[in-house]
Order: structure tokens, then sequence, then C-alpha cells
């Protein structure tokens, strides 16, 4: 498939709809619905959407590896690009993620504002302002859809009044620290990870854990926004034991998941490197990533668990 192609559809994808796969709205902030959490403050949680649409991914890359091995694949693309500029929506109707996936999305995501509330309990969200930050674009180098999108969202910050997000991934958190100071005049908002903020309030927890893991550093957090200490001092105050891969930290090996639009097999031969890395050390291995989990769990050994980080601090597993 052309990469071009592929990138054109993200885009056009994501200037229509907020989103860079075609996806039900509702799911994106439905949630939060069940923790009743304010719609109006000045500290918001803001996710990006990237947990939610991980469901939506995988049905979408499945499809990819299937076109990508037909000699009329890029005339598919181009037909779906034709959809798009009709109706955006009505490509939402046909993608059919799995249910399993989108109630682990909302678990993970509950979990985490749990996490959020403990050490700030005046903590808001933007429900169907939850756009997609749209740092797929920012990556690939499609500078002027990103401006323009990243202007959208800041504009909805501004009607919210947003003074300070909480983000949730490594790629949300760095194109907001990075890419949108960049690109988006007079950007003022103040960016925090939720695990930074963790570790600031962490306390020695009660419950001791009994697990001995191994940890899949996001390249992101890692060897741009400085988060290698604070997720592992998070995990050693509850007793767990962490076995280090061969690369990790600042030195980690890559998910293969920013491919995976373009080459699934490509991707996933990166996958297997990185898996046989980290199982080479345990066969539990946590994860702070959406894309990092998805694209890992792709390749893993039946006997290896992939666990968000959330699931163990916040004792949910």
């Amino acid at each position: 498939m052309d990469a071009k192609d592929i990138m054109d559809l993200l885009a056009d994808i994501t200037l229509k709809t907020g989103y860079p796969v075609p996806t039900n709205k509702n799911a994106i902030f439905k949630w939060a619905e069940q923790l009743s959490l304010p719609s109006k403050g000045n500290t918001y949680i803001y996710t990006g959407a990237l947990y939610q649409l991980i469901p939506y991914i995988n049905y979408t890359v499945k499809y990819l590896e299937i076109i990508s091995d037909l000699p009329g694949g890029n005339a598919l693309i181009n037909l779906v690009k034709k959809v798009v500029k009709i109706s955006p929506y009505y490509l939402s109707s046909i993608i059919k993620p799995n249910i399993k996936e989108i109630n682990e999305s909302e678990s993970t995501l509950k979990n985490i504002a749990k996490l959020i509330l403990k050490s700030n309990k005046d903590i808001s969200y933007l429900y169907e302002d939850d756009l997609y930050s749209g740092v797929l674009l920012y990556d690939y180098g499609m500078d002027n859809y990103f401006q323009i999108h990243a202007n959208r969202v800041f504009e909805k910050f501004k009607l919210k009044n947003v003074k300070k997000v909480i983000t949730i991934d490594p790629h949300t958190t760095h194109v907001l620290r990075e890419g949108y100071p960049r690109y988006v005049d007079k950007f003022d908002i103040e960016v925090i990870n939720y695990l930074e903020l963790l570790e600031e309030n962490n306390a020695d927890s009660e419950k001791q854990i009994d697990l001995t893991v191994t940890i899949h550093d996001p390249c992101y957090y890692s060897r741009y926004e400085n988060i290698v200490d604070q997720p592992r001092k998070l995990l050693k105050s509850m007793g767990v034991k962490i076995k280090e891969a061969k690369r990790s930290g600042k030195n980690t090996f890559c998910c293969g998941g920013p491919l995976e639009s373009f080459s699934p097999k490509f991707s996933g031969d990166i996958a297997k490197i990185r898996i046989n890395q980290l199982v080479s050390e345990s066969n539990i291995i946590i994860t702070m990533c959406p894309i990092c989990k998805a694209n890992l769990s792709r390749v893993k050994p039946s006997n290896t668990n992939i666990i968000d980080i959330s699931y163990v601090l916040s004792n949910n597993l």
C-alpha cells in the first residue's frame, strides 16, 4: 500500500470527525459518565481518546493486513477516501470493534481516573470535547493538517476554561508538551502526566502485592519525557519486584506500533523482537501505553500476561 494514501486517509478522517479512525463518538466518553465526573473546572483529565480508540484501531489493522496482500489494495484505500469525503460517519457503522476490548479500555480509564482522584478530588472531564490529540499527524510530518486539528483542540480547551490537563498516555503527553507550543499560538495549558502526579503524592501502599514483572518503557515516556523512575517507584512502593529487560529505560526498544497503519507485518516483526526481550525476564509485562499494549498483545505467547500499569496501581488485577 502507498504510505501517502494511508496518511491522507488518516488526516481526512481526523479533520472531519476529530478522530483518526471511524469511531462511535459516545464510546469516547461513556466510561466517565459512570464516575459522574464534573464537566466544568480548571483541571481536566485529557485522554486524547487513545485508550478508547484501540478497539477501533485493532479492527482497522486487521483489514489493513488483508488489503496489503491484495493487488488492488491502493484502489480500495482510494475508495475509502472517497467515502470519507461524502460521509465519514458511514464508516463508523461498518467497523465493529471487539466488545471485550471496549470493556477493557473503559476499565483501564476508570482505574486511571480513580487513581487521579485519590491525588486530587477537584478534577473535571471534557466528555464530548475529549478529542484526539492529533499525534499521528504530528509524528508523520503532516504539519498543515496537524496545525488545523491542534488549534481545534485548543479552542475546545479555551471554551471549557481549561488551565491544566492531566494526560494519561505517552503520545498525548509528548505532543501537548512539544507539538502544541510550536503550532498553536499562545498555547498556555499546563500539562502533567498522571504517573508524574501519582509519584509526587505517593506514599508506600498498605496493600503489598507479591508480583514479579518486567516493564516495557514506551519510547515517548523514556526517551523524551523522562518518565522512567516514576512508574518504578510506584510499583516498588506496593512491593512489586521488577526484573529489567535487556533494553529498558532510556534504552528501551520500540513496540513497532507506529508502523501498524503502513505495514502491519513489519510492525508485527518489530513487536516479536521486543516481546522476546521482555518474556526472557518475566511472563508478566507491564505497559503504560495503549498502543504498546495492543501491538505487543498481537504477538505475545499464550502464557504471557500484558497488563496496563493502572491495574496494578489500583489493586485491580
